[in-house]
C-alpha cells in the first residue's frame, strides 16, 4: 500500500484538489487536516498511515460477512483505502454471496477519479487483483519525497516494515513507568562523565569528516563514546552490555553536556545489530515504542542510513548501511531497554530529551548529527604539577621537589577516590578548590604553588564552589595526635576492603566478602559465650558497607591534613620577610 500512495512529507493537492500529505492521508481520514506549506516527517507519516491502516482494516472488517484468506482481505484493505467504497460496491455484495470470481472482475472498474481515468489507477487495480486472486505481493520498494516532484528516497519493504513495527519490544517496554518510580539502578555508574568541553569539541573535529556536509553548519551535535567506563565497570578491558557504560555528550556553541548512556544492544544474539563506531547518524525528533501497551513516547528516530555489525554474523555485506532504526530512547532501570538502540537512564531522560529538543528549536535545527566514537578515539588530557619559587636556596629547592610529589600524590589520590586509574582535568579543578581555600592569596598560590593543565584544544574546566577546611584537630587534640599520620593509609585500607575492591578489583573481591562473615561468627560466638541472642545473620556484611563512608572520610581528613602541613612547610622554607 505505501509502495502504491509513495510518501510526501509536505502538503500537496492529489490532482483532484484534494489536499493530501504524508501516505495519501486526506482530511477525510481525520486529523491532522492537510493543507499547503504543512511538512511533517518520515516517522509522522508512518505514525498517520498507521492510524489510518487501523481504520481501513476495521471498515473492511465490519463490511465484508465471506471468509477471508489473508491475501484477500490485504487486496481489500488496499483498495478501500483509496476508493473508501467497501460498504457500498457491488465488489462487496458479489464477495457476500460467495462469487469470489465475479468480486475479483470488479477491481479493475474502479480506475477513475472524478470521471477521469488515471494510467496509474488501471496498474493499481491489477496489482490489487494479482494480490486478491494469487497472493502475489510483487516486490514493492517505496518512494519517500520531501514534497511532491521533489527528490526522492527509495526504501525497501523490509526497512518500511521495520518501521511499521518500531524498535523491537525489549524487556522493559511493558513496565518503564513502573520502574521510573524507582530512578536507582546497580547499572548506573558512581558519576556522571567528565569529559571537558576542550576534548569533546576535539572529537568532534577529529570525526568532522564523517558528517555530511549538510551537517557542517549544524551547531548542536551529540557525541557518543563507547567504552568510556571501560575499566570503572563490568569486566575490566571489556566492553560489557547490559550497563550504562558508555557516555553522551550533547555539544552546543556555550558548552557541552553530560550525560550517561548505552551504545550497545543489552545482550548477544544472533542477528542483533550494534552500531558501528566511528561514523555520523541524523536523528530528528520521533515517536518510539509502537509496540508497547501504553504505545509510543517521544524519543529521536534514525533519519539518515547507518552501518551496523550483527551478533554471530559481523557486518552485513549484502546491505552493509541502512535504515535499521537504530534510535535514541529512553533506557531502563533493571536492563539498558536496547537490542542496538542508543539509550539514556531513565531519571536523565527527560532532562536531555528537553535540552536537545530545546537547544534545536533555539538553533533552528531539526535533525542533529550523532557521533559515535570508541574510547580511544578521545585525545587524553595531560596534566602537569610544578612548584615555582623565588629562592634558590637548597632547602627551598628541597621543598619544591617534596611539594610537586605531594600535589601529583593527591591528584592521583582524588582519582582513585572518584574511580579512575590517572587523573583528569575535573581532579585538578577539585585540587585547585582546596588549595584556594587553604592559602589565601588566591587561585594559584603566588610565588608558591603553579598547577598547570595541559588538554588538547583548550578545554573548558568548570569551577567548583565546594568548600572544604583544614581538619587536623577538628575531635579534639587526643583524637588529632592519636590518628597523626596514621589517618590516611587507615582510610585506604578500610576503603579497598570494603567497596573499592569488589568494584574496581573483583578479582580481589573476597576480601570483602570474608570480612562479614567472621564479624558475623564473631558476634555470634560472643553473643553464645555470654548468653546473650545471637547477631542476626548477614549484619557483618552490613556493617562492612555501613564502615565504606567512615573510612573515606578518614582519607579525606588524612589527605588534606597532609596538605595541610606541606604548606606550613613550604611557608617556613621561604626567605624572610617573603609573601606566603
Amino acid at each position: 500500500m505505501l509502495a502504491e500512495e509513495a510518501i510526501v512529507l509536505a502538503g500537496y493537492n492529489d490532482g483532484t484538489g484534494t489536499m493530501t500529505i504524508g501516505a495519501g492521508h486526506t482530511a477525510a481520514a481525520g486529523p491532522p487536516v492537510p493543507r499547503s506549506g504543512m511538512t511533517i516527517s518520515l516517522t509522522e507519516a508512518i505514525n498517520m498511515y498507521r492510524n489510518d491502516l487501523a481504520e481501513t482494516e476495521s471498515q473492511v472488517q465490519s463490511a465484508v460477512r465471506a471468509v477471508l484468506s489473508q491475501h484477500q482481505f490485504d487486496a481489500l484493505v488496499s483498495w478501500h483505502f483509496n476508493t473508501g467504497a467497501i460498504s457500498s460496491a457491488t465488489l462487496t455484495r458479489k464477495l457476500n454471496t460467495g462469487d469470489v470470481t465475479g468480486a475479483a472482475a470488479e477491481f479493475a472498474r474502479w480506475n477513475k477519479s472524478k470521471g477521469k481515468v488515471l494510467e496509474g489507477l488501471i496498474a493499481r487495480r491489477e496489482r490489487e487483483t494479482a494480490m486478491f486472486l494469487k497472493g502475489d505481493y510483487g516486490s514493492p520498494s517505496v518512494r519517500v519525497l520531501e514534497s511532491k516532484g521533489g527528490p526522492e528516497e527509495v526504501f525497501t519493504a523490509d526497512q518500511i516494515e521495520a518501521l511499521l513495527g518500531g524498535a523491537v519490544s525489549s524487556e522493559d517496554e511493558q513496565t518503564t513507568e513502573d520502574l521510573l518510580a524507582n530512578p536507582i539502578s546497580q547499572l548506573l555508574p558512581l558519576h556522571r562523565p567528565k569529559q571537558t568541553f576542550g576534548v569533546t569539541k576535539a572529537v568532534l573535529q577529529k570525526f568532522y569528516d564523517l558528517i555530511p556536509e549538510e551537517g557542517h553548519d549544524d551547531v548542536v551535535a551529540v557525541v557518543a563514546v563507547r567504552g568510556y567506563y571501560l575499566n570503572a565497570m563490568g569486566k575490566e578491558g571489556a566492553n560489557d552490555r547490559g550497563i550504562y557504560d558508555d557516555a553522551i555528550f550533547v555539544v552546543e556553541p556555550s558548552g557541552v553536556h553530560n550525560f550517561n548512556g548505552n551504545t550497545d544492544p543489552g545482550r548477544f544474539a544472533r542477528g542483533i545489530a550494534k552500531l558501528k563506531s566511528r561514523q555520523a547518524i541524523r536523528y530528528r525528533p520521533g515517536p518510539h515504542g509502537f509496540s508497547r501497551k501504553n504505545g509510543p513516547y517521544p524519543a529521536f528516530r534514525q533519519d539518515s542510513n547507518c552501518t551496523v555489525i550483527r551478533d554471530e554474523t559481523g557486518e552485513d555485506t549484502d546491505s552493509p548501511t541502512g535504515r535499521f532504526w537504530i534510535n535514541l530512547h529512553r533506557g531502563g532501570i533493571t536492563s539498558t531497554s536496547s537490542l542496538g538502540c542508543q539509550t539514556v537512564p531513565p531519571h536523565q531522560w527527560n532532562e536531555f530529551k528537553t535540552l536537545v529538543d530545546g537547544l534545536l528549536k533555539k538553533h533552528g535545527q531539526e535533525t542533529f548529527y550523532y557521533v559515535l566514537v570508541d574510547q580511544q578515539d578521545v585525545p587524553q588530557e595531560e596534566l602537569a604539577v610544578s612548584v615555582v619559587t623565588q629562592s634558590n636556596t637548597p632547602e627551598v629547592a628541597q621543598a619544591e621537589i617534596n611539594s610537586a610529589q605531594v600535589l601529583q600524590e593527591m591528584l592521583t589520590l582524588i582519582a582513585m577516590l572518584r574511580g579512575r586509574k590517572s587523573a583528569s582535568s575535573s581532579d585538578l579543578t577539585s585540587l585547585q578548590d582546596i588549595l584556594r581555600i587553604i592559602l589565601p592569596q588566591g587561585p594559584l598560590i603566588n610565588g608558591g604553588i603553579q598547577i598547570t593543565e595541559q588538554v588538547k584544544d583548550d578545554p573548558l574546566v568548570s569551577k567548583s564552589d565546594t568548600e572544604l577546611t583544614p581538619v587536623n584537630g577538628a575531635f579534639g587534640k587526643a583524637i588529632g595526635h592519636a590518628l597523626d599520620g596514621r589517618k590516611t593509609a587507615i582510610g585506604i585500607i578500610g576503603m579497598l576492603a570494603t567497596t573499592l575492591l569488589p568494584i574496581f578489583f573483583p578479582q580481589w573481591a573476597p576480601v570483602a566478602a570474608v570480612a562479614g562473615p567472621l564479624i558475623d561468627t564473631a558476634a555470634n560466638t560472643a553473643g553464645t559465650a555470654g548468653a546473650a541472642t545471637p547477631a542476626a545473620g548477614g549484619l557483618g556484611r552490613e556493617l562492612v558497607t555501613a564502615a565504606f563512608p567512615i573510612f573515606a572520610g578518614i582519607t579525606s581528613w588524612g589527605a588534606i591534613g597532609k596538605l595541610e602541613k606541606w604548606v606550613r612547610t613550604l611557608r617556613d622554607a621561604m626567605p624572610s620577610g617573603s609573601s606566603p
